[in-house]
């Protein structure tokens, strides 16, 4: 069986992508079978489910939009997490190396150590190109070239350096020395730190303000495109931020587990916002996700304010009346967040309503209104004058016709 170039492009993403869940399978058999707490089980899984969500996210933009880069990106995002973990199990079999080790364990060496590239620079490529697979204009190409050439700097330093040791997470202690080094390791992070992450840092920030800018010039399809990876972002900062200052706060191993486990989570969020965009799936119902979001995250952070205030106030006034702390103040201010959850949750939207859809907020405010007017409102010329007033006031059309029919079976009027 002879495949054309056409069936070739198309199966060739599927079949890279049909490896890595494979080898992503394999991993989690193996992490399962090792787990010791269900916690641990839980972690393998959600971690398992990063590659398969990339690849799945990036197999789909490819083959509906062949010509565009960022599903090829997203399989590289994704292939990075087995890949390590078949580096690390193949570098753990090696034992000590041989005196004259071949190209291949120095491969897996370098890749041990410089692999990380493969999940920064596909996600800052993701911001400069994000939706059309193109920068915004060709004055950006160079911003591409800058980032292209920071990934071959750094691993043109990796191949000149004197001698290699695999990843530090791998658990191994013995460095293989490079028969082409020409640069002491010193010299190496001389020239990486600090220079070599400022250019980083100055291309991260380029992608970021390439965003920007589609955002003031784009239509306004770009424009919702746009919005869904900016929301995949400030829920992953909502997500996994807090724990992570937590940890650096105040340490703690409870804290470090969730921290990895809620990092996944945050992850998986940025395939399904962005094929989402780029395949225009559903595309305007991120106005509606973005304004829940909000609401209901003001009104957690208010409602866990209220709870823990009121059972310090009452444990404080039952510590000062009877000497020993009570449960009744864990069941009032239950009770107290019960009570409010309504009320504080229609202030909440109301608010940010107000303040962030105001044009929104006037039109349903608008639209109440007629609805009450319509149930006491018998006169049909007020009827009409009034329908008239809200429909221009809340869809802003150039025109506006009422057909009304005055008797079945007769003609409809124009008015």
């Amino acid at each position: 069986m002879v495949l054309n170039k056409g069936k070739l492009k198309t199966y060739a993403p599927w079949l890279l992508i049909g490896a890595i869940i494979v080898v992503t399978v394999v991993q989690l058999g193996s992490e399962l079978l090792a787990s010791k707490t269900t916690l641990d089980a839980l972690q393998a899984v959600v971690w398992a489910l990063v590659p398969v969500v990339f690849a799945g996210a990036g197999g789909l933009i490819v083959t509906r939009q062949s010509g565009n880069v960022i599903g090829w990106l997203l399989i590289v995002v994704a292939a990075l997490l087995p890949s390590d973990a078949l580096t690390a199990f193949l570098l753990g079999k090696v034992g000590q190396p041989p005196s004259n080790p071949p190209f291949l364990l120095f491969f897996a060496v370098v890749f041990s150590q410089a692999g990380w590239l493969l999940l920064i620079f596909p996600t800052l490529f993701v911001a400069l190109l994000f939706p059309t697979g193109k920068p915004p204009s060709p004055r950006w190409r160079w911003v591409a070239g800058y980032g292209l050439g920071l990934m071959f700097i750094f691993w043109s330093l990796g191949v000149l350096a004197r001698d290699y040791s695999p990843n530090d997470s791998y658990g191994l202690t013995w460095r293989l020395q490079n028969p082409i080094g020409l640069l002491p390791n010193s010299s190496v992070d001389a020239i990486i730190f600090p220079w070599w992450l400022l250019g980083l840092a100055s291309f991260a920030l380029l992608c970021v303000a390439s965003l920007v800018i589609r955002y003031r010039r784009g239509g306004m399809v770009e424009r919702e495109q746009i919005k869904w990876l900016l929301f995949a972002a400030g829920l992953f900062a909502l997500v996994y931020i807090p724990p992570l200052v937590l940890i650096t706060s105040q340490g703690g191993s409870q804290l470090d587990i969730i921290s990895n486990l809620l990092l996944p989570l945050g992850l998986l969020g940025f395939p399904i916002a962005i094929t989402t965009a780029i395949l225009r799936y559903q595309l305007w119902d991120i106005n509606v996700i973005i304004r829940k979001t909000v609401v209901y995250a003001v009104l957690t952070a208010l409602l866990a304010l209220v709870y823990f205030g009121v059972i310090i106030v009452l444990q404080n006034i039952f510590e000062a009346v009877s000497g020993e702390q009570s449960a009744i103040s864990i069941v009032v201010s239950t009770l107290v967040i019960a009570a409010l959850f309504a009320p504080l949750r229609r202030r909440v939207q109301d608010f940010i309503d107000r303040r962030f859809y105001r044009r929104r907020y006037d039109a349903e405010k608008t639209l109440s209104a007629f609805a009450q007017f319509v149930r006491d409102e018998t006169d049909l010329e007020a009827l009409r004058a009034e329908l008239l007033r809200v429909t221009q006031e809340t869809m802003q059309p150039e025109q506006v016709s009422i057909w009304l029919k005055r008797v079945a079976g007769t003609r409809a009027a124009e008015r």
